[in-house]
């Protein structure tokens, strides 16, 4: 069964820790995507909108939220990682990248239908 969605070209940056000169560990990611692969998505995720996005500096601030699903061949560890969808008729979406929140696991492969198992929650702050 497909998904009922169209699917659209993602990238996925996955985190890489270096070493500063002083012994922290910094969180890099490379100029090229680490996985192509393809995905849906969906605006918003589950819990209900606040105001915990506004805080002094940014006072028109935004949190975008944004659920992608991800096929069931996708073999990866997305903890930190960055996500972005490009579809070819939505120039906004297509413009950003998305720090995926939480430490997100695939359901069941073999139990879960259609082609897509991983719904991965975005975010990205804007103003």
């Amino acid at each position: 069964m497909p998904m009922p969605f169209r699917p659209v070209p993602c990238s996925i940056w996955l985190p890489h820790a270096e070493e500063d000169a002083w012994g922290n560990e910094v969180v890099t990611f490379a100029e090229d995507p680490d996985i192509v692969t393809t995905c849906c998505y969906a605006p918003g995720d589950s819990r209900p909108e606040t105001s915990d996005d506004i805080e002094q500096g940014r006072p028109e601030g935004a949190a975008v939220r944004v659920t992608f699903f991800l096929p069931k061949t996708l073999d990866a560890a997305l903890r930190g990682a960055r996500i972005a969808a490009s579809p070819p008729d939505d120039a906004w979406m297509a413009a950003h990248a998305f720090d995926v929140v939480g430490a997100p696991t695939s359901y069941m492969r073999q139990n879960t239908p259609g082609d897509y198992s991983w719904a991965v929650e975005g975010v990205t702050h804007l103003g």
